[in-house]
C-alpha cells in the first residue's frame, strides 16, 4: 500500500504544489544553459557509478551488496529528488529537467554501466533489458502531469493560487516528513539491521556524491540554488527503480535490500538540507520557489 499507492500519490501531490510556483519562463531559462545540463548529466552518469565502484573496492563489499550498490548508482533520480530540491531552495525547473533527461537515457545507460562495472569486478554479468515505456510511464504520471497541471492552475487562477501557495508549501513539507516517517515504520523490522556494511555503503554513496558535487559547484561558481539542485540530483537516487530492477526484472530480491536501505538513509542528508534552508531563511518555506526569500 505504501509503495504502490500512498507514495506515488503523495509525490504527485507534492509535484502539483511545485508546479503552482513554476512558469514556462523557468524552463526556458534552463534551456538557454546547455552547459549546466551537461554538467548535471556528467555528474549523474559518470561520477556516481565511479563512486559506487570505489566504495565497493574500499569496503570490500560482498557480491550481493556490491551488485546492489552498482545497480542503485546507475539508476536515474526520481520525483523525490525534485521535491527535496524544491524544499531545499534549489532550482525546481533545473531539477525536473535533469530528472527527465536522465530517465530518458536510463534504458540505455543503466544496463551499459552495470555490466561494465560487474565485468571490472569479475562478477558474473547480468543481462539487463530495461523496457523503455514502463520506465518512462511512472515519471510521466507521478511527476510531469501533476507539474503541468500545477502550472496550468497557476496560469488560470493566479490570485487564488498566490494566496494559497504559502500554506500549500507548508503542506508539501509536512507531507514529505510524513513519508519519511511512514517508510521507517513500514520497514521497522529491517531497521535493526540497517547499521551494517550496507548502511555504510548506501550512506557513503549518497554523502560522498553530494560533497563532491558541492565542491564542483563552488569551484565553478554556479550559485547557491543551482549548486543545491545538482547536489540533490546527484545524491538522491531512485531507490524504487533499483528495487524494481532487482526484484522484478532480475528476480533477485536480495539485491533489492540495498535499495531499500538507501531509500531510508538518503532522507538523513535530505532532511539536513531542508533544515538548513529553514534555519537560514525562516520565511522561505512559505514563499514560492521564485520568491525573494531565496
Amino acid at each position: 500500500m505504501l509503495t504502490q499507492m500512498a507514495l506515488p500519490l503523495a509525490l504527485a501531490m507534492m509535484m502539483l504544489v511545485m508546479g503552482l510556483s513554476l512558469r514556462p519562463a523557468h524552463f526556458l531559462a534552463v534551456a538557454r544553459e546547455p552547459a549546466l545540463i551537461l554538467l548535471g548529466l556528467t555528474l549523474q552518469l559518470l561520477l556516481l557509478p565511479a563512486l559506487a565502484l570505489l566504495l565497493v573496492m574500499v569496503l570490500s563489499l560482498p557480491s550481493t551488496l556490491a551488485i546492489g550498490l552498482i545497480i542503485l548508482a546507475a539508476c536515474p533520480g526520481g520525483a523525490t529528488s525534485n521535491i527535496i530540491s524544491h524544499l531545499s531552495g534549489g532550482d525546481a525547473s533545473l531539477s525536473v529537467t535533469l530528472t527527465a533527461v536522465i530517465t530518458l537515457l536510463a534504458p540505455l545507460t543503466l544496463p551499459l554501466w552495470v555490466n561494465i562495472q560487474l565485468q571490472w569486478l569479475s562478477f558474473d554479468q547480468l543481462e539487463l533489458h530495461l523496457p523503455w515505456l514502463p520506465t518512462l510511464m511512472p515519471l510521466l504520471v507521478v511527476t510531469v502531469l501533476p507539474l503541468l497541471l500545477g502550472m496550468a492552475l497557476a496560469q488560470g487562477f493566479p490570485q487564488r493560487i498566490s494566496r494559497a501557495l504559502p500554506w500549500l508549501n507548508r503542506l508539501s513539507l509536512l507531507l514529505f516528513v510524513g513519508l519519511v516517517m511512514a517508510m521507517a515504520i513500514a520497514n521497522r523490522e529491517q531497521l535493526p539491521h540497517v547499521w551494517s556494511q550496507a548502511t555504510l555503503a548506501c550512506l557513503g554513496l549518497c554523502v560522498s556524491a553530494m560533497l563532491v558535487t558541492a565542491l564542483a559547484g563552488r569551484l565553478l561558481n554556479l550559485g547557491e540554488r543551482r549548486c543545491i539542485t545538482l547536489v540533490v540530483e546527484v545524491g538522491i537516487q531512485n531507490a524504487g527503480t533499483a528495487m524494481l530492477i532487482s526484484a522484478t526484472i532480475l528476480q533477485r530480491p536480495d539485491l533489492a535490500l540495498v535499495a531499500l536501505f538507501y531509500g531510508i538513509l538518503m532522507n538523513i542528508p535530505a532532511l539536513m538540507l531542508i533544515g538548513r534552508r529553514i534555519l537560514r531563511h525562516p520565511a522561505a518555506i512559505v514563499m514560492p520557489v521564485g520568491g525573494s526569500s531565496l
